[in-house]
């Protein structure tokens, strides 16, 4: 036999036995891997039980193909330190991911990317602690620490529940819902166990209705008390409707950040308003604040510092509460608010539909306002106790303007001056509002040569007026009017002068804002001027 046959036949047996060893490795990898879905499910199992300290259930596992390994499971359910007087802590309906054909021969500490459908994460009241019965399954060790160091490029969740339960009322108190926000995509990057990961999520906001997008960082995940897993991050509220709300009505937009723990966040941001209204009242009119408040996510109490609104162009400071009632369905507010530096027209465009405002100038106002939950309109179920002031207030209305004009005429002394102002000067008043109708206790007002104080109420829709009070006035009751009735009432001023004043007569404003009606008492006869006479009338 030549020299070439052998080394034909030796070359022909070599590739004969590394056919047969690879057909037995394939087939040894085959059998592995039909044999593949207990390992892995008790797997993950023994891992997740380690590493939360609790049961886990996971009802079907799954691992296809060849040699390119994918899992499926279905019902994995992570219970919170073996209790089952709550929620699981996570339920996932079903998950995928690949391993790759290097898990036949040892379990991967990277995955590239993994699917959920329908998970539900229910984070319990911070400081709920393990039941006394409370044990896990399994062992601690090496399938433990290989969970650890699992990272998953990225998850891709559809359809995520997020439900915050809050902690249990004191006795007596009514319990309180839980917070629950659906999440319709939410991604997760760089994700583990015990490492903080990144977020991108979108959902929608029942009501107001609109789309929040909101990205950031979570964890590392605190498996022994949930609520205090810390976050941070960043959000963005587009074109939500107020119209759900009874009483307002716009679209508005926020943006902000919030970092801190699930139980306790800060939050600060800004919300823009373009077209706020108190429905069917006033006019659209923009506002924009700016906030910074503190969180629980666990119930969505929230506590308000100090939030900068603009209305048109008056600045609004206010701080309080937000405190979620369950058993009423909704929030009771509780502000306190204070404008130093207002302008009394931008607060009237809430009440007028008007373009042209009813009154002008620089306003003060401090104010508690509480706005309990309930479905009334905002206006109804508002209740605002404070005081206002107005330095030098200027009155649109032709109609008013006259009758200022020849009040302070007579004032003063001086009925034919036609030079007289209509400035109203050191408004103020205490006041509270109640379904809709403010009700002042004492307001008081001045014009050149007299000043006004009145009690009475104002009811914002309508606009209807009820004030009686007093008129002082600089000149004497003689010395408003001239020629012959000037002199017959000589006599009459010893019994109209008072306290040093000229004269002080009773006086009454009635009829609306649009239209008001001043009357004047002389001798239990009432003098008034309608907004179409020129010349008192007496009744």
């Amino acid at each position: 036999m030549t020299g070439t046959g052998r080394v034909s036949r030796k070359w022909l047996a070599l590739l004969v036995a590394f056919l047969l060893v690879l057909v037995v490795a394939a087939g040894m990898l085959a059998w592995r891997a039909r044999h593949m879905d207990n390992f892995v499910r008790l797997w993950v199992i023994r891992s997740l039980s380690e590493r939360f300290q609790t049961r886990v259930e996971l009802t079907t596992l799954r691992v296809t193909g060849f040699p390119h390994l994918g899992v499926t499971g279905e019902d994995l359910t992570i219970y919170f330190h073996n209790r089952s007087d709550v929620p699981p802590i996570i339920h996932v309906d079903k998950f995928a991911f690949d391993l790759g054909l290097i898990a036949l021969l040892r379990l991967p500490k990277h995955i590239s990317s993994a699917q959920i459908e329908s998970m539900t994460i229910t984070i319990p009241p911070r400081g709920e602690k393990k039941s006394p019965s409370s044990g896990v399954s399994g062992g601690s060790g090496k399938t433990g620490n290989l969970l650890s160091s699992l990272i998953v490029d990225e998850v891709v969740c559809k359809n995520t529940v997020l439900i915050t339960l809050p902690r249990k009322p004191d006795p007596g108190k009514p319990e309180k819902e839980p917070l629950e926000w659906e999440i319709h995509d939410l991604d997760l990057h760089s994700a583990g166990v015990d490492k903080a990961f990144q977020f991108h999520g979108t959902l929608t906001n029942a009501k107001p209705k609109g789309e929040i997008s909101t990205s950031g960082d979570f964890g590392p995940w605190d498996a022994d008390d949930p609520a205090d897993s810390p976050v941070s991050g960043s959000y963005k509220f587009t074109d939500a409707d107020l119209g759900p709300f009874p009483g307002i009505a716009g679209i508005l937009s926020s943006t902000g950040k919030f970092s801190g723990e699930i139980a306790e966040l800060q939050v600060e941001g800004e919300t823009d308003t373009p077209d706020f209204s108190l429905d069917k009242i006033g006019k659209p009119v923009p506002l924009h604040t700016e906030f910074s408040a503190t969180v629980d996510g666990t119930n969505g109490d929230t506590l308000l510092h100090p939030v900068r609104a603009t209305l048109v162009r008056s600045l609004f400071i206010t701080e309080g509460s937000i405190i979620r009632e369950p058993a009423n369905k909704g929030h009771r507010i509780v502000l306190d608010v204070g404008a130093p530096n207002a302008r009394i027209q931008d607060i009237l465009s809430l009440a007028m539909k008007s373009d042209k405002p009813l009154l002008t100038g620089p306003a003060k106002l401090k104010a508690k306002l509480l706005l309990p939950p309930g479905n009334e309109k905002v206006l109804d179920k508002m209740i605002l106790d404070g005081q206002i002031g107005i330095d030098d207030a200027r009155w649109s209305s032709p109609e008013v303007r006259e009758k200022l004009e020849a009040l302070s005429r007579r004032a003063e002394g001086k009925p034919e001056d036609n030079d007289a102002g209509s400035a109203v000067s050191d408004l103020k008043g205490n006041f509270h509002m109640e379904k809709g109708v403010i009700r002042f206790s004492e307001l008081t007002f001045s014009v050149p040569g007299a000043a006004i104080e009145l009690a009475g109420t104002y009811k914002i829709v309508g606009g209807d007026l009820d004030f009686q009070g007093q008129l002082r006035l600089q000149a004497k009751i003689s010395q408003t009017v001239t020629g012959k009735k000037s002199f017959f009432l000589k006599f009459l001023d010893p019994f109209f002068e008072k306290n040093g004043a000229g004269a002080v007569l009773p006086i009454s404003i009635t009829g609306t804002r649009e239209n008001p009606t001043v009357g004047v008492s002389v001798f239990h006869k009432k003098i008034e001027k309608h907004p179409a006479e020129t010349k008192p009338s007496p009744q």
